[in-house]
C-alpha cells in the first residue's frame, strides 16, 4: 500500500527528510552568520527536502511530493542566485525567494484535496 512506503507518514523518516533541514534553515534567523553562510544552508536544505520529495514521489507516489520536489530543488538554485548575488531582487530578495518557495510547496497540497494523496493505482 502507498501509505505503508509514504516517509512523510513516519516520524524518524520525516524528521530526517524535512524536519531536521527545516529546524536548520530556519536557526540562520536566530545566529548571527554572513549571508554566504546563510545561503548555503538554505540551499542545502530546500535540496534536501526536494531530494526527500522527489524519493517520496518515486517510494510511494504522494501526489504532493510529485510537485513539492521540484518547487524545493529550483528554491534552492534560485536561493543560491540570490543568495550569492549573481542576481538581484533588491534589499529583501533573499526572504521573497524563500518565502515564495514555502508558498509554492503550500499550494502543492491542492492537488491532494482535489484528486487524492496518492497517485496511481492503490495496491
Amino acid at each position: 500500500m502507498s501509505k505503508d512506503r509514504d516517509l512523510s507518514a513516519r516520524p524518524v523518516p520525516f524528521l530526517i527528510s524535512w524536519g531536521f533541514p527545516m529546524l536548520a534553515a530556519f536557526s540562520t534567523n536566530f545566529i548571527a552568520m554572513p549571508i554566504a553562510a546563510a545561503t548555503l544552508i538554505w540551499v542545502t536544505a530546500f535540496a534536501w527536502m526536494g531530494l526527500g520529495c522527489v524519493i517520496n514521489a518515486r517510494r510511494c507516489h504522494r501526489r504532493h511530493c510529485y510537485y513539492s520536489g521540484p518547487v524545493f530543488l529550483l528554491g534552492a538554485i534560485a536561493v543560491a542566485l540570490v543568495g550569492f548575488r549573481i542576481i538581484s531582487l533588491g534589499p529583501d530578495g533573499f526572504i521573497m525567494v524563500v518565502w515564495a518557495t514555502f508558498g509554492l510547496v503550500a499550494l502543492t497540497f491542492v492537488p491532494e484535496l482535489i484528486w487524492g494523496k496518492y497517485a496511481g493505482k492503490q495496491s
